[in-house]
């Protein structure tokens, strides 16, 4: 009897299992929109069009990319968390705003498991950058201008509450442990990272946290300098940049943010498990890793269980900063 009943459950599951993915064969069989949480134009823009180049072809439908930039990502999470769940609207973000920002932006309801994660496909460091205006060389030159001079730097970021502004909040903590002087700046937020360097180049800014991109780069020495990488390692395409670490701030390595895809709450495993199929052959074309190498973003691969690892990790770290300082974003 319970063989014969073990061997029904079973028989039963797979039934419904083969049903479930005969329900979704047919995904996709209209455009699939990719909602960048920044403005156009910045790292992860430009990140996000390469892949979905690339990623039509394996789904054999349009990738559309949508801009809905605002509130350090809050913006973009909400339409993705709105939107049906049903594979059609992914999120794309560099880092792990979206699964703290309930802590940071008042009535802002998601929280990490309103999504799902599908894949991590590329890890973009941050780096510390300054204005050539500004008499400062070393993260220890910056540290000592903002407590001798509260109040004259203006600091940016690429959001309020987004990861730059919490790196930033970690570097005016990290500061004050090592001089017992608070590092004073005004925060200035940005929608993206293309407008945080207008920032820094026209003077509007005098300092910034931001993504590291070939574009970064570009500008090194001219209109900004960079200070520091915020990771464990030197850049190879900034060999002469020191990290945080090697200038006495160790407690800012490690920041890479990981560019990872997800999809609203709900969005069937089967539905999942071919955008996750599809982003790995992506991630694997050379024509797509020679794109991101040539703007200087590392492409990686995580699947989504190694993914909704490290988002855990990271929401973890970065929501005990966020209860410490007191932060809150209106």
């Amino acid at each position: 009897m319970k063989f014969t009943r073990r061997w029904l459950l079973a028989g039963l599951f797979a039934a419904l299992s083969t049903q479930a993915f005969s329900q979704h064969a047919d995904f996709p069989n209209k455009p699939v929109s990719l909602v960048v949480p920044f403005a156009a134009g910045g790292g992860l823009d430009v990140t996000a069009r390469i892949i979905a180049d690339r990623l039509k072809e394996e789904l054999g439908q349009p990738v559309l990319i949508i801009n809905r930039p605002g509130a350090g990502s809050a913006v973009g999470a909400r339409v993705v968390a709105a939107a049906p769940a049903d594979g059609y609207t992914l999120f794309i973000t560099s880092g792990s705003a979206y699964g703290y920002l309930h802590l940071l932006v008042s009535n802002f309801e998601l929280k990490l498991d309103d999504f799902v994660p599908v894949a991590a496909v590329a890890s973009n460091p941050s780096v510390i950058v300054a204005s050539t205006k500004l008499p400062v060389k070393t993260l220890g030159e910056l540290a000592d201008y903002g407590r001798n001079k509260p109040g004259e730097i203006s600091f940016c970021s690429t959001g309020a509450g987004g990861l730059n502004h919490l790196q930033l909040e970690m570097f005016k903590r990290a500061v004050k442990a090592k001089g017992g002087k608070d590092f004073t700046v005004t925060h200035v937020p940005y929608n993206g990272l293309a407008p945080a360097l207008t920032g820094v180049r026209d003077g509007s800014v005098q300092a910034c946290t931001l993504p590291y991109t070939a574009l970064v780069k570009n500008l090194n020495g001219k209109d900004l300098r960079v200070l520091a990488v915020q990771r464990g390692s030197r850049l190879p395409w900034l060999p002469d940049v020191p990290t945080t670490g090697q200038q006495g701030f160790p407690e800012l390595d490690g920041n890479d943010a990981f560019i990872n895809i997800a999809a609203p709450k709900g969005t069937p495993a089967p539905i999942v498990a071919k955008l996750e199929a599809a982003l790995q052959k992506t991630m694997a074309d050379a024509a797509v890793r020679k794109k991101l190498d040539e703007l200087e973003v590392q492409p990686v691969y995580m699947n989504a269980k190694e993914t909704q690892k490290w988002l855990e990790d990271d929401v973890r770290k970065f929501s005990g900063l966020i209860k410490e300082s007191g932060l809150a974003v209106k």
